[in-house]
């Protein structure tokens, strides 16, 4: 007499506490973090002519128009770097940043159709946003590595040399994608219930860009410190023209705060967003 398998039992309990974040979970719904994190970025250039290939584009036009605006019209110095090359070492980090929280910062609306069907994580679709964004920076920073070795080979300029401070290229990454996580899921959060803040989403991002020595040098806001201490964007862009274009601005415990900035604004969006998601497919 043959005797049937026992069926495997799954049990899925709401978590007790919207303070808890089940990292088990997570991992073991990584095929579904992975096949989000190529959706995001296969839908992004869907039904484009030119693909991914505007991740190339749109950095080197945008530093050709800083370039000729704020370069040689307004005459905004660049602290001896290559204009062109310091607004491209600018938006590196930026438009990553930018394209998270613009993505990332629209979670569950954008996700409200499958999250009232399927269950997982909640924090998943935020999580492969920001991973997804991973990819056209990777693409956009082998092109500055290009344009760097260009400029390198026809300057005699001392200041583009690398040095050992390339080691914390990692970390300021990290930061990076840690506060832009943070700030995606407190948005998240905001506009599934007040949908006003997907339009003053984008808005803030671009004031955001001005307040941010992109398109500057951090020397320039000698007198304003304080400014620099209270963006956690401003050390990383600064540390990344330190590295790669020899320029001043980057400090290692202004540095420090802006990373203790970034995982407390992280704290912060994980348990919101955890409680918002709770209950939001019962007033979506």
């Amino acid at each position: 007499m043959s005797h049937s398998s026992p069926k495997q039992i799954i049990h899925i309990k709401p978590n007790q506490s919207w303070l808890r974040i089940d990292l088990k979970s997570i991992y073991e719904y990584r095929d579904l973090l992975w096949l989000l994190i190529r959706r995001d970025f296969v839908s992004k250039y869907k039904q484009t002519i030119l693909g991914p290939s505007w991740a190339v584009i749109q950095p080197i036009m945008l530093s050709v128009v800083f370039s000729l605006i704020f370069g040689k019209v307004a005459q905004i110095p660049t602290d001896g770097a290559p204009p062109f090359l310091f607004y491209l070492c600018g938006l590196l980090l930026w438009q990553f940043f930018a394209g998270t929280v613009q993505t990332a910062g629209n979670s569950l609306q954008g996700n409200a159709a499958i999250l009232g069907k399927v269950y997982f994580p909640r924090i998943i679709p935020p999580l492969a946003t920001t991973i997804s964004q991973l990819i056209p920076l990777a693409i956009q920073f082998c092109i500055f590595i290009g344009f760097y070795i260009y400029f390198s080979s026809q300057s005699t300029n001392s200041q583009l040399q690398i040095s050992s401070s390339i080691l914390l290229l990692p970390l300021l990454l990290l930061q990076v994608m840690i506060f832009g996580l943070g700030i995606s899921l407190c948005f998240s959060a905001l506009t599934a219930k007040y949908r006003d803040f997907q339009h003053a989403l984008t808005f803030t991002i671009q004031l955001w860009l001005y307040a941010t020595p992109v398109i500057y040098p951090a020397s320039k806001l000698a007198n304003y410190d304080w400014l620099l201490w209270i963006n956690p964007m401003a050390m990383p862009i600064s540390g990344m023209k330190m590295i790669f274009l020899g320029t001043d601005g980057f400090s290692l415990t202004s540095w420090g705060l802006s990373s203790l900035i970034s995982v407390v604004i992280l704290i912060i969006g994980l348990l919101w967003y955890q409680r918002t998601a709770r209950t939001f497919i019962d007033t979506a």
